[in-house]
């Protein structure tokens, strides 16, 4: 007989991640901190060598309207409504000024971000 049930917590590698790095967990933090994923496609990166990485996440360049969560986004759910808010911002920056002019003035929208999350949740 095959097990239907949905996973409720992370296995392997993840197990040490509080948040599950599940759509549904993902949708119900946003839900609660106010951020709109509308017109927001959101891709959970279950790559193991990113936990060692430190990121968090990417407003995909690229693919202007997706959200790449890097596994370490799921270490708090204050962290991952962090995630999804700053690359929301970025997300909306690209659609303002294109992903290429954002990019070459990464040091100026990256600042702007991180102040609108600072604004929006407070000082790390």
């Amino acid at each position: 007989m095959v097990n239907m049930t949905r996973p409720k917590n992370n296995t392997g590698v993840f197990a040490h991640l509080p948040i599950p790095m599940r759509m549904r967990y993902v949708k119900r933090i946003a839900e609660k901190y106010g951020i709109d994923l509308k017109d927001v496609k959101v891709v959970i990166d279950r790559d193991p060598y990113n936990l060692n990485m430190g990121y968090t996440r990417l407003a995909n360049p690229d693919k202007i309207g997706e959200i790449i969560l890097e596994p370490n986004a799921f270490i708090s759910e204050e962290e991952l409504a962090r995630t999804l808010f700053h690359e929301k911002i970025h997300i909306e920056q690209y659609k303002k000024h294109g992903s290429i002019y954002v990019q070459n003035n990464h040091t100026h929208f990256e600042f702007e971000a991180t102040v609108a999350e600072s604004e929006r949740f407070g000082e790390r």
